[in-house]
C-alpha cells in the first residue's frame, strides 16, 4: 500500500518498526505536505473574508500553488524509501569478478545519486512552503495566523530533515562536481529559508504579538 492511502496511525506503525523505511526523507515529505496544507487552510480563510478583498488575489496564488507543492510531496515520500532500496540492491550485488565489481561500482554511485536528488526536491518543495508562508503571516486572515506559523516552524524542520538526507548521500558520491553543487544550492536554500522564517516570526510579532 501506498504511503498516500495508508491511515495516519498506520504509516507511524512503518515509521516506528524496525524497518529503515520510510524513515526520515519520507517523513520530511509528509511534514513538509502538512505544512503546506496549513498555508493553504489560512489562504482559504482569508478569501472568505470580504475585508481581506485586497489580498485575495495572492490568497488564490498561494491555494493553488500548495495544493501543487502537497501533491508532489506526496509522490516524493514514496520515491525516497524507492530511492534507499535501490542503494540497498546495488551494495547487494555480486563482487566476484572485476567486471561485477565495476557494474556494481557504477550502480551504486547512481544509486546514491538518486537518493541525493529525492531529499534535494524535498528541501526545495520545503523551501517554497516557508516563503509562501512569509505572504500568508503578512497578508492572511489574523485570526488564523498561528496556522501560518506553524506551517513555516514545520516547513523549517522537514527542510532540515531532508537536508540531513542530502547530505549523509552526497557523502560516499565520488562525483565531486555534483556534491559541490548540490552543497552550493542547499547552501542558497538555507539561507533563503532561515531569512523567511524570520519574516514570518516577525510578522506574527506584529500583527498579533505572538513571538517564537
Amino acid at each position: 500500500m501506498s504511503f498516500e492511502k495508508m491511515q495516519i496511525r498506520d504509516f507511524v506503525e512503518r515509521v516506528a518498526d524496525k524497518s529503515p523505511t520510510p524513515g526520515g526523507g519520507a517523513v520530511s515529505a509528509i511534514v513538509a505536505c502538512l505544512a503546506a496544507a496549513l498555508n493553504e487552510m489560512v489562504a482559504q480563510l482569508t478569501l472568505s473574508r470580504q475585508d481581506y478583498a485586497d489580498w485575495h488575489a495572492e490568497m488564490e496564488r498561494v491555494t493553488e500553488e500548495m495544493e501543487e507543492i502537497r501533491h508532489a510531496l506526496l509522490e516524493l515520500s514514496e520515491a525516497d524509501a524507492k530511492a534507499f532500496d535501490e542503494v540497498m540492491n546495488a551494495y547487494r550485488m555480486p563482487k566476484e569478478t572485476e567486471e561485477e565489481k565495476e557494474k556494481r561500482k557504477k550502480c551504486i554511485q547512481e544509486a546514491l545519486k538518486h537518493a541525493a536528488q529525492v531529499p534535494y526536491e524535498i528541501c526545495r518543495y520545503s523551501r517554497d512552503v516557508v516563503k509562501t508562508a512569509q505572504a500568508v503571516a503578512k497578508w492572511g486572515n489574523v485570526n488564523a495566523i498561528s496556522d501560518a506559523v506553524s506551517a513555516a516552524e514545520l516547513a523549517y524542520g522537514a527542510f532540515q530533515a531532508a537536508k540531513a538526507n542530502v547530505l549523509i548521500n552526497l557523502k560516499s558520491i565520488k562525483d565531486e562536481a555534483f556534491v559541490e553543487n548540490m552543497k552550493h544550492e542547499l547552501r542558497t536554500f538555507t539561507g533563503e529559508v532561515e531569512g523567511a522564517l524570520r519574516d514570518v516570526r516577525e510578522s506574527a510579532k506584529q500583527r498579533a504579538g505572538i513571538e517564537v
